[in-house]
């Protein structure tokens, strides 16, 4: 029977054409398709940088498929927006239309699920966030694959077509395989900046370290720690109070980066820090303008800050004074930078135990002086 068949089915010229055209293309497409993947895997290794990489798998999306554009987006840290990070083919206009906000796009709903989503007709689907823009941009046709690291979700990668087509399984195995050698980049890309930001840090602590060995003078060691705080998360700027005798105020004894009219409102009341701060806790505040936690909200506003981490500076368990940094955008810190400002407020503290410790060393060695010089009777004979 098999074999009846296919006598009969090459026994028609014009059908075993055609069906050896369709292979030969097949085979063509795929060997484009692997040609071109060899192409980005090696690029991994060799790119300097991650928007270099991201570029070539959009423009490889655009010549394999036959498509008009391609863009490339990874979630916010919130999870919230869908960030553009490279694209090709897409007209300006088109790319400023608007933030991508997953809760606002089905689309991007089903394709943060892990699955790729279809559009064949973007003129009647309407899971578009963006239908009339793309209608405008000529886009007829869409396809949207997942990045996934792990298993876990970090972005898109979106083809779309200007006439309304279907995506073959190769077609979609084709992209889905350019996702996943994005995420590979951009993972690769997030650990080698996470790896070189703890070596950066790690250099910075222990430049605060050497200060503190080096110098009697606190001043330039607050300094030095405000100025370690400020660049190692990459803040707009940052404080350090201490508490005055009467430890009714957090008097500023070192700040980077802030306005004189904003450090002229003096010393702070200690009824108005942070409470957390005070009890011996790390404390991050996404949005200085709402949180009832911020006092002076007028100038917090006026100084353009959004978000501030807060560090106690303790002795012996004793709260003395609190190390801040302060950003122009809201931003969550991470674990890593938690610890960092807290390893950094405890250097203060150190500093300021030395500096207790050498005026108390001081103060007895005078006293020793003054109590031998006292005894000794210069007037006596021998």
């Amino acid at each position: 029977m098999g074999c009846r068949g296919l006598t009969f089915y090459f026994a028609d010229p014009l059908y075993s054409l055609g069906l050896v055209e369709e292979l030969v293309e097949h085979v063509l497409k795929t060997e484009d398709y692997c040609w071109m993947l060899h192409e980005i895997a090696k690029a991994l290794g060799t790119a300097k940088n991650l928007p270099a990489v991201l570029n070539l798998i959009v423009k490889s999306a655009v010549d394999a498929l036959n498509v008009k554009a391609c863009s490339l987006r990874l979630l916010d840290r919130k999870g919230e927006k869908l960030e553009l990070a490279a694209a090709y083919g897409l007209s300006d206009e088109y790319l400023g239309k608007g933030p991508v906000e997953v809760g606002k796009s089905p689309v991007d709903q089903e394709a943060m699920k892990g699955e790729p989503v279809f559009v064949e007709d973007v003129e009647s689907d309407g899971r578009l966030q963006y239908p009339d823009e793309a209608r405008k941009e000529g886009i007829k046709s869409m396809i949207c694959v997942p990045l996934k690291v792990r298993d876990q979700v970090i972005g898109s990668l979106r083809a779309y077509s200007t006439v309304r087509r279907g995506f073959s399984g190769s077609e979609l195995t084709f992209l889905t395989a350019l996702a996943n050698l994005g995420a590979i980049a951009i993972d690769n890309a997030r650990l080698m900046a996470k790896w070189r930001s703890r070596v950066e840090k790690m250099s910075r602590l222990l430049d605060v370290s050497k200060k503190i060995a080096s110098s009697l003078r606190s001043e330039d060691v607050f300094q030095a720690v405000v100025q370690s705080a400020v660049e190692g998360l990459g803040a707009k700027g940052g404080t350090l109070r201490l508490l005055d005798d009467k430890k009714r105020n957090l008097d500023l004894v070192a700040s980077v980066g802030l306005s004189e009219k904003y450090l002229a409102k003096g010393s702070v009341r200690v009824q108005d820090e942070i409470e957390e701060v005070m009890s011996g806790k790390v404390v991050g505040v996404l949005n200085a303008e709402s949180d009832p936690r911020i006092k002076g909200k007028a100038s917090v506003k006026q100084e353009g800050i959004k978000s501030i981490l807060a560090a106690p500076i303790t002795v012996k368990g004793r709260f003395i004074g609190v190390l801040k940094v302060y950003t122009l955008e809201e931003r969550e810190f991470d674990e890593e930078e938690v610890e960092y400002m807290a390893f950094l407020a405890s250097l203060g503290g150190v500093a300021i135990e030395n500096a207790r410790l050498y005026r108390l060393a001081l103060t007895n060695w005078e006293t020793l002086v003054r109590t031998v010089w006292g005894s000794l009777d210069v007037w006596s004979g021998p």
